[in-house]
């Protein structure tokens, strides 16, 4: 067969973060990439297999050769030359060849299953009997694994049946609605990947196969790409980012795939925490999208009727328009959209979206660059090395009470949370005349944490393994937030992401120190929901503290068994970007958004930044002070 072109990448979606890391040697890593979008972070994401290799392992087999593929061609998406569509490698399938051996025909189907040239696997089926052919499903689930040459022996002519196994590194796996989860998310997630073979007229035919497709990492980087969906932030003007495994299919085009995904609604992780203009939850706007195509310099969707009842009320208008120019914008290059219906104009008067007007929906929240804070003698300094960290103005009270574990929200004027040195989480205006007030009474309670929406987070610790998640608008009135899989756990950190739908913890059920990462479920009853390892407990692993950088990237203070480790976490992937070494006073961290430096601080009180140019960190505060934070995160 011949060697296999590299699939071209397409470029990074909106909001991908500058490449950035912190000082010290890096970790020698090994990544692989994915072939989509490629999310810029401190290293480019990969796939981290943990162990061995991907062989086939099965009785004697008689040699001789399949070809994995058949001929190489480079195409575009449907439409050729139109902007929209995007260069790929088709690899078209191979049907089976005569007298091959059981491994060969694992082999070919496998290459033949992996062809998204062939959607419904005609010629992959062609190598199952006619048993397994009608129980075998290609669309039941999509395993990623490493891979390596198959090894196997000869088997005698005289038998009628045999046995041959996957077996190898689990990279991930993809579930039904796109969603990708990294192995190390789930790490019992090992598929039986067993194949019984036997022979039909004389040819050797697999007579059960595992569930789906078993996808080598070149097959996944060739057949699917990475995208941003965007879903509305419940509640306010705002959008939320899920990522998802768009299949290429040459067929329909990925613009019409990737609309057809975003028209499916959010996946798992985030139902209940975000809307959807186009599938209001009461299901009474049933949307498909007819095309989607380039016409002069405009990009034109064409929607069924039902977009016409979505896009009803202006609000809902608007709603519509921003989910849709910034899921499209890594394929638009920010030109203008046309919303069609059924191949006509909108009714009333042309529907035109300029993505412009929606920037301000982003996800990150955080604009330009944000101020920081810090606390001092009981007084609230604004972090600002051009007129020397001054004071702000407020309530001379503060002086009469010692805070710690500071949180300041979005707000203008913004609000600072804080803890007190007995219990309870206090909260003041940054303007004058605002005093504090307690909106949180608890023990133990965690650093506060703002979201979006103007509610306070924290969590006390109440007793042994035993932890209560609070929210609070204001000093009236605490709510309890059920959260299953804290409340019988240590929770020792609690972060609400910017974009108000994701949380990230640190906790200890028993096992040590784990991240954890979920969302909040505000369209169905309040709760802290999805939640799922992020990073697993490690013997020896202690980890310090987590700070948002942006909506979808988490940065984790971390000690290992020889350092004191930062590093970025892709949470919509569930991988590491990069790992490198933090100075080892360093104890709490704060980032946000774009070219903003990170903060850190230290036992000793020191406020430190992360300097790019002199690739290492930098005194802004010498000492008594508190831990500097951004705004959110």
């Amino acid at each position: 067969m011949a060697t296999e072109a590299a699939a071209p990448a397409p470029p990074a979606g909106p909001g991908s973060p500058a490449p950035r890391h912190f000082g010290g040697p890096r970790r020698s890593v090994r990544p692989r990439h994915f072939g989509g979008p490629r999310r810029a972070g401190w290293a480019r994401a990969g796939l981290w297999p943990a162990t061995a290799v991907l062989m086939l392992v099965l009785g004697p087999a008689a040699c001789s050769t399949v070809p994995t593929g058949g001929t190489i061609v480079a195409a575009r998406g449907a439409g050729g030359d139109d902007p929209l569509s995007q260069p790929y490698v088709r690899i078209l399938p191979a049907p089976p060849k005569p007298n091959a051996s059981p491994r060969d025909i694992v082999t070919g189907f496998l290459a033949a299953s992996a062809s998204f040239d062939d959607p419904l696997r005609g010629v992959a089926r062609q190598y199952l009997t006619g048993e397994a052919q009608r129980t075998w499903s290609p669309f039941d689930a999509r395993t990623i694994y490493d891979s390596t040459q198959p090894e196997g022996e000869p088997l005698g002519e005289e038998l009628q049946r045999a046995h041959v196994t996957v077996k190898g590194t689990v990279l991930g796996t993809i579930d039904g609605d796109g969603h990708y989860v990294a192995s190390d998310a789930s790490p019992d997630s090992r598929p039986d990947n067993a194949f019984t073979l036997v022979k039909v007229g004389g040819q050797w035919r697999i007579s059960a196969a595992p569930a789906g497709l078993l996808l080598s990492n070149d097959d996944f980087k060739r057949a699917y790409r990475a995208f941003d969906l965007y879903f509305g932030a419940a509640g306010v003007e705002g959008l939320v980012a899920d990522q998802v495994r768009v299949p290429i299919d040459p067929s329909v085009g990925l613009a019409k795939s990737l609309v057809r995904k975003l028209l499916d609604g959010p996946t798992r992780p985030l139902q209940g925490a975000v809307e959807s203009a186009f599938k209001p939850a009461d299901g009474s706007v049933d949307v498909d999208v007819n095309d989607v195509f380039v016409e002069g310099d405009v990009v034109v969707v064409d929607f069924t009727y039902g977009v016409v009842e979505a896009a009803r009320a202006e609000g809902d208008r608007r709603a519509l328009s921003a989910q849709l120019s910034w899921t499209l914008k890594p394929l638009t290059e920010a030109r203008r959209i046309e919303v069609r219906v059924n191949g006509e104009q909108f009714p009333g008067a042309p529907f035109f979206i300029d993505p412009q007007e929606y920037e301000h929906f982003s996800p990150d929240v955080l604009s330009g660059r944000p101020g920081a804070y810090f606390l001092k003698d009981g007084r609230l300094h604004d972090l600002d090395k051009e007129t020397g960290n001054p004071v702000v103005p407020g309530d001379d009270a503060t002086e009469d009470r010692r805070y710690t574990g500071l949180a300041v929200s979005n707000d203008l004027p913004a609000k600072v949370a804080a803890l007190d040195k007995e219990a309870g989480v206090w909260v003041r205006g940054v303007a004058p005349g605002n005093p504090w007030q307690r909106w949180i009474q608890g023990t133990r309670l965690t650093q506060p944490s703002w979201d979006r929406y103007g509610d306070v987070w924290s969590v006390s610790r109440t007793g042994t393994r035993r932890s209560a998640v609070f929210r609070a608008r204001d000093a009236s009135r605490q709510i309890q937030v059920p959260a299953t899989g804290l409340e019988s756990s240590e929770v020792k950190a609690f972060r609400v992401a910017r974009d108000g739908a994701r949380v990230a913890v640190i906790s200890d059920d028993g096992h040590g120190d784990q991240v954890l990462v979920g969302s909040i479920n505000r369209t169905g009853g309040w709760a802290v929901q999805n939640l799922r390892a992020l990073i697993p407990p490690e013997e020896g692993q202690r980890i310090r503290d987590i700070a948002w950088q942006d909506a979808s990237t988490l940065l984790v203070l971390t000690d290992s068994k020889s350092d004191r480790e930062l590093t970025p976490w892709s949470v919509t992937q569930g991988i590491r970007l990069e790992t490198a070494k933090a100075a080892a006073r360093i104890e709490s961290i704060s980032a946000a958004p774009g070219p903003v430096a990170v903060l850190a601080g230290t036992a000793g009180g020191e406020v430190l930044i992360w300097d790019p140019k002199k690739s290492g960190w930098v005194t802004l505060v010498a000492g008594d002070a508190g831990s500097p934070v951004y705004p959110l995160g």
